[in-house]
């Protein structure tokens, strides 16, 4: 009967160590959770003042550079080549500044006229110039043009091939709304778009953006790579894919002042009748911002438009990681 006594208090310490264990390993997981949490919460306040901070940093850049020369940006402009690479609170920060008006600006399909986004005849030919070189079937191009109208413009009456309300609260679309009557803010937004989904993505992701602007569409000559030639041949009706990959490679390191010279340079090629317009400089610009500390990393991406005033708007942000 000693013995038996021994045996069940032996168990019952056993039971009490295991319980308390139990118990420790329980907090201990929910200490490494808030801790975890904590220090995700740090570095998630550290990577916005960063970019909050890049984004200041990088409209001074901006500011200094176009002081003395705002009416021509070429890809050796400092303003495009010399990177922040900075070390902040032991946080990794890589930033760099890009060209981004370098696309087919979506909205520019639209004008406004009278209180209405109406068709750009212009760039809706740059538009279907464009789809016919990316081997694009027609009948897509027009519902894509005639939706993506609908889909911007402040009427319900629906174009030939266009969608307006109706469908996009309808019982065949998921999910409900309605059509935005407005610029696009968002490529992305396109995948709302019925027609769009009958189109590679990749050719919107490549080559097209939304930029706050309903006029003609235009890019800066001096900035563009040897990836962009469906822009150029877009806009030039009378330009293959072939002559504008080579009027890219012969875009001079100091870059074209107007586009006298830029004819000039080019005797043989045919640039009448354009869809579009060619800059020399540029105003809209992105800034791309990655931040590393410990084990996480966040990126922010952000439009900036510098307007004549010497003032620099951020248009748009997205943040990954954070």
């Amino acid at each position: 009967m000693h013995h038996k006594n021994k045996g069940i208090v032996l168990i019952s310490i056993l039971l009490i160590v295991l319980l308390l264990s139990s118990i420790a390993v329980l907090f201990g997981n929910k200490y490494l959770i808030s801790l975890k949490r904590a220090q995700y919460i740090e570095f998630q306040t550290l990577a916005i003042n960063i970019f909050r901070n890049i984004e200041s940093l990088s409209k001074d850049k901006i500011k200094k550079e176009f002081k003395f020369n705002s009416a021509k940006l070429t890809k050796q402009n400092p303003i495009l080549n010399n990177d922040f690479i900075l070390n902040i609170n032991d946080a990794e920060v890589i930033s760099r500044v890009s060209d981004a008006s370098s696309c087919f600006n979506i909205n520019s399909l639209v004008s406004f006229t009278k209180g209405n986004y109406v068709e750009n005849e212009k760039s809706i030919n740059a538009f279907k110039r464009l789809m016919y070189l990316a081997e694009v079937e027609n009948n897509v191009t027009e519902e894509a043009i005639d939706q993506i109208i609908d889909w911007i413009d402040k009427d319900s009456n629906p174009r030939a091939y266009g969608l307006e309300d109706y469908y996009y609260s309808g019982p065949l679309h998921n999910p409900r709304e309605y059509s935005a009557m407005r610029l696009i803010v968002s490529i992305d937004e396109l995948k709302s778009i019925p027609a769009i989904r009958q189109i590679n993505w990749d050719i919107f992701k490549q080559y097209f953006c939304a930029l706050p602007s309903a006029s003609n569409l235009s890019f800066n000559i001096n900035t563009l790579s040897i990836d962009d030639a469906y822009l150029i041949s877009s806009i030039f009706p009378n330009i293959s894919l072939k002559n504008a990959e080579y009027i890219i490679d012969n875009i001079p390191e100091e870059g074209f002042d107007n586009f006298v010279t830029f004819e000039k340079a080019f005797p043989e090629l045919d640039f009448s009748s354009p869809y579009g317009n060619i800059l020399y400089s540029s105003n809209i610009f992105e800034i791309t911002t990655t931040v590393k500390f410990d084990k996480y990393i966040a990126t922010s991406i952000s439009k900036m438009i510098y307007e004549n005033n010497k003032n620099g708007y951020i248009i748009s942000r997205i943040y990954n990681g954070i």
